[in-house]
């Protein structure tokens, strides 16, 4: 999945589909969205949520790097809702001196999921420019079925001197248009806090 990476470096799983439906049922909010501030306990990250969202932070000591997973999920949209969508922020940091390479090759991403789902169709590839990292990061959109629903999901890869940094947002087909606004301003809001 990664291109020049040191051969010791695991190999990092990409799925981001995240199901736990836990929370409980609440209406989503309307244009006048409360922001609130979230700082990670562990990957030293800061950005603004939604109010009403649940943050899941999950953090994982492998041979050659510490991956921490900060789960933000939406409230139900009502009682009967099957899936919250969810925002990502995957923080992967080798614990060694292992060089991130040319960081992530999102075409062998793009093959490996459309070997993995049902029904995938890969949207667009583009590169961006994140304000608070000031380096290029590359962006994929793709939609597939799993679980008898039609999702839709953006991610982007971001490779920088510390680490690689995956943000990803899964969203129901008819819902992704709403939910990318907030992953968007997510995303606009990310600082390193160390």
């Amino acid at each position: 999945m990664f291109e020049n990476l040191d051969s010791e470096l695991a190999e990092i799983d990409f799925s981001f589909i995240y199901f736990n439906n836990s929370a409980l049922a609440q209406e989503t909010g309307s244009q006048d969205t409360v922001w609130i501030n979230y700082t990670s306990n562990n990957s030293g990250l800061s950005t603004k949520i939604p109010a009403g969202w649940q943050a899941i932070e999950d953090i994982a000591e492998q041979i050659n790097q510490t991956t921490d997973n900060i789960v933000f999920l939406s409230p139900k949209e009502n009682p009967n809702d099957l899936f919250q969508e969810n925002i990502v922020l995957s923080v992967q940091i080798p614990t060694n001196n292992i060089s991130m390479g040319d960081g992530v090759n999102t075409q062998d991403i793009v093959e490996k999921l459309g070997n993995q789902y049902n029904d995938f169709r890969f949207e667009n590839m583009s590169s961006i420019i994140m304000d608070n990292f000031k380096n290029p990061a590359e962006s994929i959109m793709y939609s597939f079925s799993d679980a008898g629903l039609s999702f839709k999901t953006k991610q982007v890869f971001l490779t920088t001197g510390s680490g690689i940094y995956i943000f990803s947002l899964l969203a129901e087909q008819n819902q992704f248009d709403k939910y990318v606004i907030v992953f968007d301003k997510v995303l606009a809001n990310i600082k390193l806090t160390n």
